[in-house]
């Protein structure tokens, strides 16, 4: 290959097969150029591919532009500019890297960083699966979804294009690999103002802090550096359900120390410390036989909680609710959140209790039942319910008495009022006893006719038929229902000692000779019957013998 020479610049006629090799060991002085060198050189011309810059041998270099993206190649990249650039390719055209230079030197600095656990500043792109793609000065880092904050992340999103500082955690030049971590620098920030404010806090104290963790019992808030608990007890003088209902992580929030446990760092803190507890003043506002509205804000099986002003709530039992039938309207008509009318009937401070009553708002018809009824007053009601024991009867005034079962028949055994009664008849009914304190009326069925018992009296001549025969006699039915019981021994004379001295069917007379109203038992005797008839039998025929004979009367004439 021929060589020609100007004042200007060398021109190789490449006409024969040479290398680059060759041509710089032709040139006498020059400096030898490899692949991998580091070289200063200077920016000599700039055309649509690169830059070409002065080797200082007979031949130019590129550093090519596409090495960089579109609009970003760097400032200082300029003719007549001097810079370092690395030697890629020597075939040809010697190919220069200033890219390669400026992320070594990237790399030099994360590597510095690295190994003196220096603060890097960097920017997060983007979320990817199990963490974050950041720029740390031109340099693409893995954030772990851990390590971006002390607290769980619930929402990756709100961190994107933040930038935050960090330190270099994993560092492979060789695998480009680099792992750093926010939240290791904000233990350190948080440790360091955790010392500053435990050095500093007391009990009592008010601070403003920051909600930094909400649990079920409670909520975690951030008071300079350490971490107080704010038990859901102490967010308000009343009961709070859900810490999600007063607070949401990152508020703003005073709060008052109330417990401070220095050797083990834990502190407890009180919103409601700040405000007047409104139990102090609840016997003023809320005076005995205030009628006052309220809302219920719990229901119970012994009745509902009625909130009458924020951190007050009252009592209202279930008898407390109606005149009559008072549970079963309280489960039925009252429910949650519902805005009632109520009294106040008993204020107890020191216990924080407060019994209130809807019924006492309303006249009490036990007045009226007093008034109108007394004892043995007939009253028709409609049967409102049915129990083992008896049954409820709903009266005019809208109370409801008590009819035992034992009070259903003068002469049946009733074993469920079911049997007679069903939920709805309309009933006569007999007041049998009235109790205004205790709210309680007793009625009958059986008192509306008279005990049929009452009519058979000791000595009384009784007709009827026998009903059923027994081992020690017979039953005769007087009337429906009702029996009288004769012995063996108290049958006619002529079959008293007969085995079987009665016959099922047959009707005969008899004399009472026992009545026991208590037990509902009459004893009959067919024996006495015969005997005092006889009896007066003889007295008459006696009473006839007395007279004189027609013979006596003429003999003394």
């Amino acid at each position: 290959m021929a060589e020609t020479k100007n004042l200007d610049k060398t021109v190789f006629d490449d006409s024969g097969d040479i290398s680059m090799t060759d041509l710089m060991k032709g040139y006498e002085g020059t400096n030898t150029i490899e692949s991998g060198k580091e070289l200063d050189v200077v920016i000599m011309e700039e055309n649509s591919d690169g830059f070409m810059v002065d080797l200082g041998i007979k031949s130019e270099g590129m550093i090519p532009k596409k090495e960089f993206e579109q609009g970003k190649i760097p400032q200082e990249l300029k003719v007549g500019a001097k810079v370092r650039v690395k030697v890629i390719n020597t075939s040809g055209c010697p190919i220069l890297s200033y890219r390669a230079i400026l992320e070594k030197d990237k790399f030099d600095n994360l590597q510095e960083a690295f190994n003196n656990s220096k603060r890097i500043s960097g920017t997060i792109l983007k979320d990817i699966k199990g963490g974050f793609i950041v720029d740390i000065g031109g340099v693409n880092a893995f954030l772990p979804i851990s390590h971006v904050d002390i607290n769980f992340v619930k929402d990756a999103k709100v961190y994107i294009a933040k930038t935050y500082e960090f330190v270099i955690t994993e560092f492979d030049i060789k695998k480009r690999n680099i792992v750093i971590s926010r939240r290791k620098v904000l233990e350190v920030e948080k440790n360091i103002s955790r010392e500053l404010a435990l050095s500093s806090i007391a009990e009592g104290q008010i601070l403003e802090g920051t909600v930094s963790r909400i649990t079920n019992f409670g909520a975690f808030v951030d008071i300079g550096g350490i971490d107080g608990l704010l038990h859901i007890g102490e967010l308000a003088w009343y009961k709070v359900k859900k810490v999600e209902d007063l607070l949401h992580v990152g508020q703003k929030i005073k709060v008052q120390i109330i417990k401070f446990d220095k050797a083990n760092g834990k502190i407890s803190l009180s919103i409601k410390n700040l405000v007047a507890n409104p139990w102090d003043c609840a016997a003023e506002r809320f005076p005995v036989g205030l009628i006052i509205k309220g809302k219920v804000t719990s229901i119970m099986e012994y009745g509902v909680f009625v909130e009458l002003e924020p951190g007050i709530e009252g009592l209202l039992h279930s008898s407390e609710y109606a005149w009559n039938d008072s549970e079963a309207s309280l489960k039925r008509e009252v429910k949650r959140e519902q805005e009632i009318e109520v009294k106040i009937i008993s204020v107890d401070k020191e216990n924080k209790k407060i019994a209130l009553s809807v019924k006492q708002t309303l006249p009490n018809p036990w007045d009226e039942v007093c008034r109108h009824y007394i004892p043995g007053t007939a009253v028709k009601g409609i049967v409102q319910n049915l129990m083992p024991f008896g049954a409820f009867v709903k009266l005019p005034e809208g109370i409801e008495g008590l009819v035992h079962i034992s009070d259903f028949s003068w002469t049946q055994k009733i074993n469920h009022p079911g049997s007679v009664l069903k939920k709805g008849d309309e009933v006569e009914v007999v007041v049998m006893e009235i109790n205004p304190q205790n709210e309680k009326i007793s009625l009958s069925l059986k008192h509306v006719s008279e005990d049929p018992y009452k009519k058979y009296k000791v000595g009384n001549t009784v007709k009827g038929k026998i009903v059923k025969i027994t081992d020690f006699g017979a039953f005769l039915e007087l009337e429906p229902r009702v029996d009288a019981s004769i012995r063996n021994k108290e049958a006619a004379s002529l079959k008293s000692d007969k085995q079987q001295p009665f016959t099922e069917g047959e009707e005969l007379e008899a004399k009472i000779i026992k009545v026991d109203l208590s037990k509902r038992k009459i004893e009959a005797s067919v024996k006495k019957l015969e005997f005092d008839r006889e009896k007066e039998l003889v007295k008459q025929f006696a009473t006839q013998n007395d007279k004189p004979t027609l013979g006596e009367l003429l003999s003394e004439e």
